[in-house]
């Protein structure tokens, strides 16, 4: 896994992503955005763990129900330890997948198979978050609503059409089947079987749910820390659109980073709520600290409670 993680493409990544954030937090006032930081008080950040620990709670309990519904029966402690140190790497490109490969050693889960899951998960919160968005709207932004229209829309015929298109399947079987990708192909197609069987309504109407759940304690702890940095006027509309715009951006392409991705295009959101770059990365910067230290607390207890899982 060290192996896989430390891979020149990851690190170039990474490096990218890390620079991003240093241009954005180039544009505000550090010291002060530092400043407000440092100022977020204690009972602010209890709440945010407590919704922590909710939106994880539900997130596995989705991850859970899926592999089920796919057939794949894992014991709670492989799950929920793989689930944990999963949820630490999520900010590294493809960290996501970080689970999947751990359920592979930890329980014998194929790849391919649970990785299906993990990429339902990811669709469904992107769903969820640019629905939220749509509706919402971002002022002075008319194009945006257009705009994701018309790329689900896009999205969904192409997907309709390669799924039902006998002659357009078949060719695009045999590209993912030929050399040299035959082996990464195999299992793309494997994971594609499994997500057509998550696809179904049923399915769909039953985990869709437990994103917008989990997705709304993700929201409500944006709201709390805004606040607790000095954003008296921020509102609850203001900070999911601005996170959940920011959050499918990452979601679209989820070989990104989180770090520094979340931050330019919150940024942008922040500012057309009329708020200036300082106050916009101080919210968003001060999130981040908050949210993370709230995950890794939580998820790291867990994985060392179950640390025997290692073996």
């Amino acid at each position: 896994m060290l192996k896989s993680i430390l891979r020149p493409q990851i690190i170039i990544a990474v490096v990218l992503s890390l620079s991003l954030l240093g241009f954005v937090l180039s544009l505000s006032d550090l010291s002060k955005v530092m400043g407000r930081i440092q100022g977020i008080p204690i009972f602010t950040m209890l709440p945010c763990l407590g919704l922590a620990v909710a939106y994880l709670a539900l997130k596995g309990f989705q991850l859970r129900f899926l592999l089920e519904e796919i057939e794949i029966p894992i014991p709670w402690k492989p799950l929920v330890f793989s689930f944990a140190i999963g949820e630490m790497s999520i900010m590294i490109p493809g960290g996501v997948y970080v689970q999947n490969y751990l359920l592979g050693r930890t329980a014998s889960a194929a790849f391919s198979r649970s990785s299906a899951a993990t990429t339902a998960v990811l669709l469904a919160e992107a769903t969820v978050a640019l629905t939220v968005v749509a509706v919402l709207g971002i002022p002075g932004w008319q194009w945006l609503r257009p705009a994701i229209l018309a790329a689900v829309a896009f999205a969904g015929l192409a997907l309709s059409t390669l799924m039902v298109v006998g002659p357009l399947r078949r060719l695009a079987c045999g590209v993912m089947l030929a050399d040299p990708f035959k082996k990464v192909g195999w299992e793309f197609l494997e994971m594609v079987k499994e997500l057509s069987v998550l696809a179904r309504p049923r399915v769909v109407l039953r985990f869709a749910p437990l994103s917008a759940a989990y997705l709304l304690a993700l929201v409500s702890a944006f709201y709390l820390v805004g606040h607790a940095v000095g954003q008296s006027t921020f509102t609850f509309q203001q900070a999911a659109t601005v996170y959940l715009l920011a959050l499918s951006v990452v979601l679209v392409s989820p070989i990104s980073s989180h770090v520094g991705v979340i931050e330019a295009t919150g940024l942008g959101a922040m500012q057309a709520w009329g708020y200036s770059p300082t106050e916009g990365m101080t919210a968003l910067l001060g999130f981040r600290i908050v949210w993370t230290g709230a995950v890794w607390l939580a998820c790291g207890s867990t994985a060392l409670l179950l640390r025997g899982q290692w073996r």
